[in-house]
């Protein structure tokens, strides 16, 4: 009969991926996830402030091919939000 081999330490192929002393699959799902929360913060500001702009009467102009690069002016009497300056000014595509 033949002698079956015991394996006493079961993770010794099995090697242990981590980025900041943390799983690759957290870190990967946090960075996901804090894209998707910047950029659909920075999509929510731009709406309130083109919805904004279109209750004072002030004119939504977009340059074509850089809609980037147009610049949202509110009336002086419309409060501009500080989160809204923030989530525009970290997303990069906005």
């Amino acid at each position: 009969m033949a002698k079956v081999p015991v394996v006493r330490n079961m993770d010794t192929g099995r090697r242990a991926f981590r980025v900041l002393g943390l799983p690759v699959q957290f870190v990967a799902v946090m960075a996901v996830s804090a894209a998707l929360v910047i950029y659909l913060g920075a999509w929510a500001a731009d709406s309130n402030i083109e919805a904004r702009a279109a209750a004072f009467g002030a004119p939504n102009i977009q340059a074509s091919g850089q809609a980037s690069a147009a610049q949202h002016q509110l009336p002086s009497d419309a409060e501009s939000e500080s989160w809204e300056s923030a989530f525009l000014w970290v997303c990069p595509l906005h």
